[in-house]
C-alpha cells in the first residue's frame, strides 16, 4: 500500500511513519511549509517529504496523487492568535480538501482514516461516563466543532465518492517522555488557569459557573513544593479520572483502523485500557520520583472516561501502556528510544524531574 501521512512530524505522525515503514509500506509524508518538526523524519530516506499547507488544494493534490490510503493526523489543537475562520479551515476544510484531492487525483482510495477527539463529546462536561461512541456529539467549542465537522464531511464523501473510512477518537495522547508532567502543581495550575480564555477553549464548561475552582486549587497548593505530586478530587475525597492513550497505542489503534476489515465505516474511540483517577497519578509520580503526594479537593467532580470496548470489538485493539509504564518508559529513554520518537526533534532525557 502506498500511503501519504498528514501531519507526518507530529507526536503521532512521526511514529506512524515508523510504523508503517516497518510493516513494509510506501509513505508519503505531508507536513506543513517550513515545519520545525520536519527533522524527526529524517531517520527515514525512504519516506518521500512533502510540503502542503491544509489550505492548499493545489499542494494537497500533489500530495495525494498516487496514494492507496490516507492516514490524516494534521490539525491545529489550540487556537491562539489564529482566526477563527483559519481555524476551521484547518480543521474542518483541510479534510475537504485531502477527500477532493484524492477524487480529483482520480486515486481509487482503499482506506481513508480521519483521527478526530475527544473534543467531540464536550469534554468540559461529558453527556456520559463512559463516553461511547455513540453518545451525542456537541462539542461546543472550536477544535471539537472543527473536527466534528470534518467528520461528517468524510461521511458525505464517502458515500458520494464510495470512500472506505474509518473515524478514530484519540483520548489525551502522551509520548512517554512527557508523562512525568502530569498530575504535578504545575500541570494542574495551568489546565485550571484555562478559565482565563473564557469560552475560548475546550473545557470551558468545566469552568462555567464555577469561577471559584483557580483561587481554591492556588490557596491548597501554595506551600507545595514545585515538585509535588497533585490530583484533584471532588466533593468527600472522590478522585476525578482521565482518559489518557500512550503515543504508541495511539499509532497501534490508527494502523488497526487503517487495515483492519472490521473498521470500514465505524468511529473508534482510542485511549488506555482503563482511565486513570488522579489519586493513582499521583501516587505514581509520588512512589517513582520520591516525592510528596497531594490530593485537592474542588467542590465538583470531573470524570472524562472514554469506552475502548468499541475498538476491542472490531479492531482487536489492546492498548499495552497505563500511566505508571508511560512514566517509567520515560525514565528509560536516554536518546534514540527502541519503540518510540518523542514528541519534540530536539527531545533529549525523558522527564523534567528526575528520581532522587
Amino acid at each position: 500500500m502506498k500511503v501519504l501521512v498528514t501531519g507526518a512530524s507530529g507526536r503521532v505522525g512521526a511514529n506512524m511513519v515508523r510504523r508503517l515503514t516497518a510493516a513494509g509500506a510506501e509513505v508519503r509524508a505531508m507536513i506543513p511549509p517550513g515545519d520545525p518538526q520536519a527533522p524527526k523524519l529524517a531517520a527515514f530516506p525512504q519516506v518521500q517529504v512533502v510540503e502542503a499547507d491544509l489550505g492548499d488544494q493545489a499542494a494537497i493534490n500533489v500530495a495525494c496523487k498516487g496514494v492507496t490510503h490516507i492516514v490524516h493526523l494534521a490539525a491545529q489543537l489550540m487556537r491562539g492568535d489564529t482566526p477563527v475562520d483559519r481555524f476551521y479551515d484547518i480543521n474542518a476544510f483541510g479534510t475537504l480538501r485531502l477527500l477532493e484531492g484524492a477524487v480529483q487525483c482520480g486515486n481509487r482510495l482503499e482506506r481513508f482514516v480521519l483521527t478526530s477527539s475527544d473534543g467531540t463529546y464536550r469534554p468540559g462536561a461529558p453527556p456520559a461516563v463512559p463516553l461511547t461512541e455513540d453518545v451525542p456529539q456537541l462539542p461546543g467549542d472550536y477544535y471539537g466543532t472543527g473536527k466534528l465537522i470534518g467528520e461528517i464531511v468524510l461521511r458525505n464523501h464517502a458515500v458520494q465518492y464510495d470512500i472506505p473510512f474509518s473515524i478514530v477518537r484519540f483520548a489525551t495522547v502522551v509520548s512517554p517522555e512527557e508523562a512525568a508532567k502530569i498530575f504535578r502543581v504545575d500541570f494542574w495550575r495551568t489546565m485550571l488557569g484555562w478559565h482565563r480564555l473564557g469560552k475560548d477553549c475546550h473545557l470551558w464548561p468545566l469552568f462555567d459557573g464555577h469561577p471559584e475552582l483557580a483561587p481554591m486549587y492556588e490557596a491548597a497548593v501554595a506551600d507545595a513544593a514545585p515538585d509535588t505530586a497533585v490530583g484533584l478530587a471532588g466533593p468527600g475525597g472522590e478522585p476525578w479520572t482521565l482518559s489518557l492513550v500512550d503515543v504508541r497505542d495511539a499509532v497501534d489503534g490508527v494502523y488497526r483502523a487503517l487495515t483492519e476489515p472490521g473498521a470500514l465505516g465505524r468511529a473508534f474511540n482510542i485511549a488506555a485500557a482503563e482511565p486513570t483517577p488522579h489519586d493513582e497519578g499521583a501516587a505514581v509520580i509520588a512512589d517513582l520520583f520520591e516525592v510528596p503526594k497531594l490530593m485537592v479537593e474542588l467542590p465538583i467532580r470531573h470524570q472524562l472516561e472514554l469506552s475502548i470496548d468499541n475498538a476491542n470489538r472490531h479492531l482487536g485493539f489492546r492498548p499495552r501502556h497505563d500511566y505508571r509504564d508511560m512514566v517509567e518508559s520515560g525514565l528509560a529513554m536516554t536518546g534514540t528510544d527502541s519503540e518510540f520518537i518523542p514528541a519534540n526533534a530536539t527531545s533529549g532525557v525523558a522527564a523534567t524531574w528526575q528520581p532522587r
